[in-house]
């Protein structure tokens, strides 16, 4: 079967101080030509991807990102983008209409949370690159990571999307990499307080119904994985490796220079990495969303039915907040 997902750090630069993470304190490695990713996005569209999350770091730090994403689009590849917003507003403009998926990180309802997470003040220039993509036509999700310290200010979460008339995404923190914090793992009250903001603020907070599941199972076990990362992603690293089996876990880094099609359809490594995903001892008890989630596609089980639920109300909330969007500026013009 196809791999659904390429999650794509296209640098390990980042313009923010993030106390959970170290990823910005560290030596860069060099990072890949233009003419390397779109070659590689052009294996990714043979291999069968279907969509394509650019990350980092702080993507927008790539001088040349608007010509990847316009790379992607005129593959036919759907595309994300999870921003801290700092370069937002000098960007906008030129990546209106080429992020499928717009998502701006949130780590807390008000300047003083937010900007102590971030170790940088951002806050208001978030609030001003929501209200810049809704007025270019955008609908961005507010990406709140709920961990055992903030969950409790999921309602402020919510009533600050609904003055900016956008979606709040709930992600539970999920469990352990070396470069995070480790306190913040998902708990039962967490699970409990997710669950009970969403039916409360139903329409403005999403969030994915197969994680939780997966939470109050203890993570992904070994003896019986339910991690399909190599199967479900692909994993490409600034300086043109593939990791594997996750970039979170990587136990082995090979160079592409050219050759992803050929790697990851016959290559050795993912082979052999494919056959043990899930299993390895870095693998219990895992909760990193986005292998998991991907995972989630693969198979049939409840985690299977829960995700394509979850999937089903953020499709039409997205639906109904674009109509409405769409309402309010004929209104206005």
């Amino acid at each position: 079967m196809a791999p659904l997902v390429c999650n794509y750090y296209v640098t390990y630069k980042c313009n923010a101080r993030c106390h959970f993470c170290d990823i910005w304190a560290l030596t860069p490695p060099p990072e890949a030509s233009f003419e390397t990713i779109r070659t590689n996005l052009i294996d990714l569209r043979r291999l069968g991807v279907k969509y394509v999350d650019f990350t980092g770091g702080e993507p927008l730090l790539r001088p040349d990102i608007v010509e990847i994403y316009t790379a992607a689009k005129r593959l036919g590849l759907l595309t994300s983008l999870t921003t801290n917003t700092i370069l937002y507003p000098k960007k906008a403009q030129q990546l209106r209409g080429l992020v499928d998926f717009l998502n701006f990180s949130l780590d807390g309802p008000d300047a003083a949370s937010h900007n102590q997470s971030r170790g940088v003040d951002l806050f208001e220039r978030l609030i001003e690159s929501v209200r810049l993509a809704r007025s270019l036509g955008e609908y961005p999700t507010l990406n709140f990571t709920v961990t055992a310290q903030n969950y409790e200010r999921i309602a402020e979460v919510a009533e600050l999307a609904n003055r900016l008339e956008v979606r709040a995404w709930l992600n539970p923190a999920f469990t352990a990499h070396e470069h995070y914090n480790n306190n913040k793992n998902p708990t039962p009250a967490l699970v409990a307080a997710i669950r009970h903001a969403a039916e409360r603020y139903r329409g403005i907070l999403g969030y994915n119904k197969a994680a939780l599941a997966l939470i109050e199972a203890g993570g992904n076990h070994t003896a019986d994985p339910r991690c399909k990362a190599v199967e479900a992603v692909i994993v490409i690293s600034p300086d043109d490796k593939l990791l594997l089996p996750c970039y979170h876990f990587a136990q082995h880094s090979e160079p592409i220079a050219g050759r992803l099609f050929e790697l990851y359809s016959s290559g050795e490594k993912v082979a052999e990495y494919r056959a043990s995903q899930g299993r390895l001892s870095v693998c219990e008890g895992c909760t990193v969303w986005c292998y998991l989630i991907p995972s989630f596609f693969k198979g049939l089980d409840r985690y299977t039915l829960l995700n394509g639920l979850s999937y089903a109300d953020e499709f039409f909330a997205r639906r109904r907040g674009r109509r409405s969007r769409s309402a309010a500026t004929a209104v206005l013009h």
